[in-house]
């Protein structure tokens, strides 16, 4: 429409409809007509598209497209997703979070206990929303140097349909908020020995052994006559618990505790160690119940005492932890273990009339520091990658000692554990 005066519009004979709007000429005081239609043609709607991205107006899905719009913005009841929040569904028991997973939720779905690891490095701001959706608490770690915190200890999800708002409050430093609880006992990795060279080193443990415990999976079958696999030696090369034929002390030994010039045994020229998953627990008793009534150490096999049959120059105290120390062989790597080795742990006292608690039945690991399991909690406690999130090469001493072992020469983590 071109440009007009007051005085140049028509007069209307009746002012009424919306689609005009009346304008009185004050000269003479005329209504003229000035339609909607010619202000909307009069405007400079091209201007306005171009300068704005705004082109084709009449189609909705461009419209939005260039104002960068999700369809939530003409479809929010039925599609909040591409605006607001995306789901990630996680079935597996272990998910390390990353950059992409900000402001997404985390749906955890396993039936077995999940880990949910945070790393450091992640953007600043960081946070998302982890359910557990699954009957499988799930749990919230950090890694290589990130924290994560909860009020009162409560990083994990207090049972299913439970949700933890992962919310950052610093460099690297997350608090949980939501429907926590402490986290449930759990094993989740073990350590798998070579059978080559390597070890776990353990250096600054220095206490006696009164009570041992351990699990361990070899990858050949164990008898009398088979060559000896060294489960922990602590001193020296005399110092150690054995399996297979190890000492000319003995004969048909398929278990030996060493220490020094003597030892005890389990001896059978018939019994066999499966490749399986077994329990071991070895106790120093003031008065054994297979040594003729002398001090020494007795010997559980999957629950079952199996004896001591002594031998050497016996040993009148019992074994103890030295600076050479090493776990899956002894001190100048001799007799290397080939399998895998769970939940070591030791303890300063008899703790034997808890044996059938730790064993539990062949179902696993327990939780060595509840005293509803074990009276006295452990000196030293090598858990084999948990509480260490399944990397690096230190195994934390989760014992009362604090005496962390360090993986050499490539012994790896693995999820095979006992069960």
């Amino acid at each position: 429409m071109a440009n007009k005066k007051i005085s140049e519009l028509g007069v209307l004979s009746t002012v009424a409809g919306a689609d005009f709007l009346a304008v009185v000429d004050d000269t003479d005081s005329t209504t003229k007509q000035l339609t909607v239609t010619n202000l909307m043609a009069a405007a400079p709607q091209g201007d306005l598209e171009a300068a704005n991205n705004l082109s084709d107006l009449n189609d909705a899905a461009t419209a939005r497209t260039n104002l960068g719009l999700g369809t939530a913005a003409t479809s929010a009841s039925t599609d909040f997703s591409p605006a607001f929040f995306s789901i990630v569904s996680e079935t597996t028991t272990a998910r390390t979070l990353s950059n992409s997973d900000n402001g997404k939720v985390i749906v955890c779905s396993n039936s077995s206990q999940s880990t949910v690891t945070i790393p450091s490095g992640l953007t600043s701001g960081f946070g998302c929303t982890i359910v557990q959706n699954g009957s499988g608490v799930v749990s919230v770690v950090g890694s290589g140097g990130a924290t994560v915190s909860g009020i009162s200890g409560k990083v994990s999800t207090a049972g299913q349909y439970a949700a933890l708002n992962v919310v950052p409050t610093g460099t690297n430093a997350y608090i949980l908020d939501g429907d926590g609880q402490t986290p449930p006992f759990g094993n989740t990795y073990s350590v798998d020995f070579d059978g080559s060279n390597d070890y776990a080193a353990v250096t600054t443990a220095t206490d006696n052994i009164y009570s041992l415990s351990m699990w361990f999976k070899p990858d050949s079958s164990i008898s009398s006559s088979s060559a000896p696999k060294m489960l922990v030696g602590t001193v020296a090369g005399s110092h150690y618990i054995a399996l297979g034929s190890i000492s000319s002390d003995f004969t048909d030994e398929v278990i030996t505790v060493y220490r020094g010039a003597g030892g005890f045994a389990y001896t059978s020229n018939t019994a066999t160690i499966s490749t399986s998953w077994n329990h071991l627990f070895v106790s120093w008793l003031s008065s054994s119940t297979t040594n003729s009534g002398s001090a020494g150490y007795d010997i559980w096999l999957n629950g079952t005492q199996v004896g001591n049959t002594a031998a050497g120059s016996i040993p009148t105290a019992p074994m103890y932890w030295g600076s050479s120390s090493k776990i899956g062989t002894r001190s100048n790597i001799a007799y290397p273990f080939g399998g895998k080795i769970d939940e070591l742990a030791t303890w300063t006292s008899d703790v034997s009339a808890d044996v059938a608690n730790i064993y539990n039945g062949g179902n696993g690991a327990v939780d060595l520091d509840d005293t509803n399991v074990v009276s006295t909690g452990p000196a030293h406690w090598w858990r084999m990658g948990d509480d260490d999130s399944g990397t690096g090469t230190t195994i934390t001493d989760q014992g009362s000692g604090g005496s962390n072992a360090t993986l050499t020469n490539g012994p790896t983590f693995s999820t095979d554990i006992p069960s």
